[in-house]
């Protein structure tokens, strides 16, 4: 049984968190603070930290940033893990959360649902692909109720748009006759009105074109499930600080599994920069799609590169090779494994992971290449279909 305390225990989501927890039997609420106790909860309900003398596994915080210094110097002195779910943060006090983070396991994210995590990941996408050339505007809906404004996830979206565009600048909100949309502006603006429990939207917008991405939230259940989730999350973990991405990247870092058979493999040996460049041209007119291509630069100035190609245009490869006099080695029939996920760019030893298990399995690993989400292997066909199951199998896909 995993006893968590709920912070903010009277609010809409703390007394949201109780009623999931009725009937529960991984979750046990021991106790809840709030700067006014509810009198209707079947535990007690403190008004702060420092009145309580029990003790909990981890902190549910769903309160204002204002209880953000109690409820660290409880967790500390108590080794409890925090998961927070308050926004609205001063720089200072991130500061502090970041200190605390070095004794303690605190799981801190703007929006606990692992689709608006989702929505961040795509709108990082979505900028990589279509580039700088269109506008981007973020648009949140909340209910009436709701204290701060943007909302923090409309932050963390603008946050994953402005890892691709750095320059961008957020704008909130436009008044005034003269306000006139500057190119470097990311606009965030902030609607509330009734029980909407929470819309975002990214749009990007082109020159004759409008893409949005976006994610409504039906119920507060959804945000439970995301801090519940995370509560387990915390629970090997001796400090540190994590978000969803975190999990994204546990859970999800493997999500596709391929494998392709006839391929070629073949390796230059001592070349030079400018005349790889200049075969590079050449593919491109004999119409040869290349793949895994790596290049490394030796000692002398010169570049050892090797890439993989179809067998189907290998011997148009080797004519074209033979006619510019390269010294290449060749390896053809093999095979290449695809293993790709969102959550890999959030998680570190997959490449470990997956090597590891080949080699295990005695596969033959001629090249390798990786990226922020995919790893790609070149390796002997006749190990392809085992290597693929048994991937599938670690991974749970």
């Amino acid at each position: 049984m995993i006893n968590i305390a709920i912070c903010g225990a009277s609010g809409r989501m703390g007394r949201t968190i109780y009623k999931n927890l009725i009937a529960s039997n991984e979750f046990e609420i021991v106790f809840g603070v709030d700067a006014c106790p509810p009198t209707d909860m079947p535990f007690p309900v403190y008004k702060s930290f420092t009145e309580c003398d029990l003790s909990a596994d981890v902190i549910i915080d769903y309160s204002t940033p204002k209880a953000l210094e109690d409820i660290l110097d409880y967790a500390i002195a108590n080794e409890a893990k925090i998961v927070l779910c308050t926004t609205g943060h001063s720089a200072e006090q991130l500061e502090l959360i970041s200190e605390a983070s070095k004794r303690i396991p605190i799981f801190k994210s703007s929006n606990m649902s692992l689709g608006v995590n989702l929505l961040a990941n795509l709108a990082k996408e979505a900028t990589k692909f279509l580039g700088d050339t269109y506008d981007v505007e973020i648009i949140e809906t909340h209910h009436n109720a709701k204290l701060d404004a943007p909302s923090g996830t409309a932050l963390m979206l603008a946050d994953a748009v402005r890892d691709v565009r750095s320059n961008l600048v957020p704008s909130y909100g436009r008044h005034g006759d003269s306000t006139r949309r500057n190119p470097s502006d990311i606009g965030i603006h902030a609607v509330r009105g009734g029980t909407v429990v929470g819309k975002h939207e990214v749009c990007f917008f082109g020159t004759g074109e409008e893409i949005k991405l976006s994610h409504e939230s039906e119920s507060k259940e959804v945000f439970i499930r995301g801090s519940l989730r995370a509560a387990k999350y915390l629970l090997d973990k001796s400090h540190g600080i994590y978000d969803m991405n975190s999990i994204i990247g546990d859970y999800y870092a493997v999500t596709t599994i391929t494998g392709e058979k006839d391929i070629t493999l073949i390796a230059l040996d001592k070349t030079t920069p400018s005349d790889f460049i200049c075969l590079l041209k050449h593919i491109a007119e004999e119409n040869i799609n290349l793949d895994m291509i790596s290049q490394s630069i030796n000692n002398d100035g010169t570049v050892s590169v090797s890439f993989t190609l179809s067998d189907f245009d290998n011997q148009k490869m080797f004519n074209l090779l033979d006619r510019a006099n390269f010294t290449y080695y060749k390896l053809s029939n093999t095979a290449k494994l695809s293993i790709e996920g969102a959550g890999m760019e959030h998680k570190s030893g997959v490449a470990l992971d997956v090597l590891n298990i080949l080699t295990a399995m005695n596969a033959s690993i001629f090249a390798i290449t990786t990226s922020e989400t995919k790893i790609s292997c070149c390796i002997n066909s006749s190990s392809l279909c085992k290597a693929e199951e048994a991937l599938k199998e670690h991974y749970g896909i």
